[in-house]
């Protein structure tokens, strides 16, 4: 567990509702920043705000739809605005799409729908979130940090379109932190995998416990794990820019 001095600063955490969003925004919440949760509009989102305002922290809801390009950027700019400005914008929110996995041979399967939701959720809605926070991360010199994901750099995801996005996530980082250099500082995380209770994902594995013996540490990380490593990037890492950061119990050693 890791701590930062976060008083007077603003976050925005995508994806904010429930699972490693909801783990990230305590995390941020708990270390002294205002945060808004921004997620679909609903009693989970409304329950997750009154929940962590109940425990004396500073959040509020955002609610949104991030596939819809001017509901992403709406959000923004009116959380900024409650917020008086924005420091860190973390990108927490995705969606495996299919509740059953699709395995790369099955073409007939990933349909142009399938393909076009995942791209949206997964990938595209961290290019809106970006784009539309970048003004007040200029103004405040910030920090964005995307969700990857191992299937990125392995496929094995959910489905083919799933790791195409979380690959494309990777190369949008880099390309994010060149065009806002100097000014703000992009990075990602790149979870391998997630304990059950740490996701809202509706596809889950029976295996996960066996699967994940098979790591280095022997064990899925949790939601507060991952959000130390999306605290590190955005109060600390001040060197860091355009990189992706293994947080895979070492899947990848």
């Amino acid at each position: 567990m890791i701590s930062a001095d976060l008083g007077q600063r603003r976050t925005i955490v995508t994806g904010g509702a429930s699972g490693l969003g909801l783990a990230t925004a305590r995390k941020f919440a708990e270390m002294g920043s205002t945060v808004a949760l921004a997620d679909l509009d609903g009693d989970r989102l409304g329950e997750a705000a009154a929940s962590l305002a109940g425990e004396g922290l500073e959040v509020f809801a955002a609610p949104t739809d991030l596939r819809d390009p001017d509901a992403a950027r709406q959000m923004v700019r009116a959380a900024a605005a409650q917020m008086g400005g924005l420091d860190y914008l973390v990108n927490i929110a995705g969606h495996p799409v299919t509740l059953t996995r699709i395995g790369p041979e099955d073409l007939d399967s990933q349909t142009e729908e399938l393909w076009s939701e995942a791209l949206s959720i997964n990938l595209l809605s961290a290019f809106r979130t970006s784009h539309a926070a970048a003004p007040f991360l200029k103004e405040s010199k910030g920090a964005i940090v995307n969700t990857a994901s191992m299937a990125g750099w392995r496929g094995g995801g959910s489905s083919s379109p799933y790791s195409v996005a979380k690959g494309g996530v990777i190369t949008l980082t880099k390309e994010l932190a060149r065009g806002l250099a100097p000014d703000v500082r992009v990075n990602a995380i790149s979870p391998s995998y997630v304990h059950p209770d740490s996701t809202n994902f509706p596809l889950k594995w029976p295996s996960v416990f066996e699967d994940a013996a098979a790591l280095p540490l022997g064990r899925p990380g949790t939601g507060e794990e991952y959000a130390d490593v999306c605290l590190f990037l955005c109060a600390g890492a001040s060197y860091i820019t355009g990189q992706t950061i293994h947080v895979d119990g070492g899947w990848s050693a």
